[in-house]
């Protein structure tokens, strides 16, 4: 026994308490930031873990021939290619014509665990995005339900969002060729085409997952961590800094910039282990929870997840009434990078069953600028991470403009299905990759849903192409990625 406390001792740091281990961002960034000590510094038997939990995907193990077949089903009809060609470059579109004046600054902001069941009526009572839902009641908001993340963790929707590709849990953000070379999708580089200077904001430290050296590459003129820019004693967890000091002293920032500049914004507060103090998050859980029964309402670690979860709506809320006053022509649009079932309400008096798919996946989608309607996606009632970058596009850019997306933008019509490498979804259905069963799409309520085989297999087979495409972008990066564009 002493020497299994003695062994947790060592590998904690000091500490038989997981939580209080010393975590990668306490690792100074000078050492991060060099390709060789990045990965020293990793414990081994942590490296040994990941490589265990980790396996290599199966579409990584495929044959060239075998990827190429998937990539031929990806293609738009009538693309002819050849593998020597890079596959992204027949994703190729021209835009319409700009839908709103062209904004002085654009604004995509990431909210960590932000997710589309808080939004639904049946969860009304815990008072979780009241802040948002007050912004989704804007006559110039524009808001989409039934979206999906490009990933289920953080790190593949950041990347995807970045990139234009999928990361697949590849981990592109960790790999050297991707710290040099730009694909031909990515957001920020495309925004640069059209005179924007791009920032990436993190509330985190960005050499953590190496973004510092993947976001420059994908187009970031500037990649900002909120653990330099907001000072060494400003209160965090083991993520990143407190939401509200980080958004303050990034709309601070903000105000001093004079050119057209492309923010891409992250937050990071909303996450487990749910540690910043009441007195911090403010509000009174009794009150807020006053309308649910006492399971919820008398379960410490669930008001605390709830609080959490409010007060970051509430941070990033505030910080865009911010933005728009200094900014008052600018694009916003606001989403999260994943879903995420904090408080753990399935089968509890609230959520007398299973989840659905829809809250255990998707996250929201808001779009807001002066000039729109409600109604800017128009019969489009779908959407993915992927279909970001393409809408904006489409919303600012000159008539004309080419631009690579995987997806249209979600102004234009839209595919029958959509597809993510863990789900897909149609207007009527939405399915998961891993169980290969797909539900009704609807708002969550009582019921739920019935999990069922799907009769069309056609959106599975095309959520693994989304994979074996990054996987022969990987492969071959040499010939698709663009190394002379920084």
């Amino acid at each position: 026994m002493l020497a299994v406390l003695g062994f947790y001792w060592v590998r904690y740091g000091g500490t038989l308490n997981h939580r209080n281990k010393p975590e990668w961002d306490t690792i100074p960034s000078i050492v991060k930031e060099d390709a060789f000590l990045a990965r020293a510094c990793v414990d081994d038997l942590v490296a040994l873990k990941w490589v265990r939990r980790k396996p290599l995907a199966e579409e990584m193990q495929h044959s060239d021939e075998e990827l190429q077949q998937s990539i031929l089903r990806l293609l738009p009809a009538g693309s002819k290619w050849q593998p020597q060609d890079n596959p992204l470059h027949l994703f190729r579109h021209k835009a319409h014509g700009p839908v709103i004046s062209k904004p002085s600054q654009v604004f995509v902001i990431v909210g960590e665990s932000v997710p589309q069941w808080a939004l639904d009526s049946l969860y009304a009572d815990l008072h979780i995005l009241d802040a948002t839902k007050a912004w989704i009641a804007d006559p110039h908001t524009a808001y989409l339900k039934n979206f999906l993340p490009a990933g289920n963790i953080s790190r593949p929707s950041i990347v995807s969002l970045m990139s234009g590709i999928y990361d697949a849990q590849l981990e592109l953000n960790e790999m050297e060729s991707f710290w040099q070379g730009q694909t031909i999708t990515s957001f920020a580089g495309q925004m640069k085409k059209l005179g924007y200077r791009t920032i990436y904001w993190y509330g985190g430290n960005a050499s953590n997952g190496n973004f510092n050296h993947f976001g420059h590459a994908q187009g970031f003129d500037e990649v900002r961590s909120a653990t330099d820019f907001c000072g060494s004693d400003a209160p965090r967890t083991w993520v990143g800094i407190y939401d509200h000091v980080f958004l303050t002293e990034a709309a601070k920032q903000m105000e001093t910039i004079e050119e057209p500049t492309f923010h891409f914004v992250y937050t990071t507060s909303n996450h487990g282990p749910y540690k910043i103090p009441m007195e911090v998050l403010g509000g009174n859980p009794d009150e807020m929870l006053k309308d649910v029964g006492e399971d919820i309402r008398g379960n410490e670690e669930r008001r605390k997840a709830f609080s959490t979860a409010r007060y970051a709506d509430q941070a990033v809320q505030s910080f865009i009434k911010d933005i728009q006053t200094r900014f008052p022509d600018a694009l916003i649009l606001y989403t999260g990078d994943h879903s995420n079932l904090y408080g753990d309400l399935s089968n509890s008096s609230l959520v007398p069953r299973d989840y659905m798919y829809r809250e255990l996946y998707c996250t929201p989608l808001l779009v807001h600028h002066r000039e729109i309607p409600q109604n800017l996606f128009g019969k489009n009632t779908i959407g993915t991470h992927l279909n970001i970058m393409p809408t904006v596009l489409e919303m600012i850019a000159p008539r004309g403009f080419t631009y690579y997306s995987l997806y249209p933008s979600l102004t234009l019509p839209q595919p029958a299905g959509l597809v993510t490498p863990k789900q897909w979804i149609t207007p009527e259905e939405l399915g998961e990759v891993a169980s290969g069963l797909v539900e009704e799409v609807k708002d969550a309520d009582l019921e739920g849903t019935k999990k069922y085989e799907p009769k069309n297999k056609t959106w599975h087979q095309l959520a693994s192409d989304m994979t074996s495409l990054t996987a022969w972008v990987v492969r071959h990066a040499d010939h698709c990625l663009e190394y002379d564009v920084r």
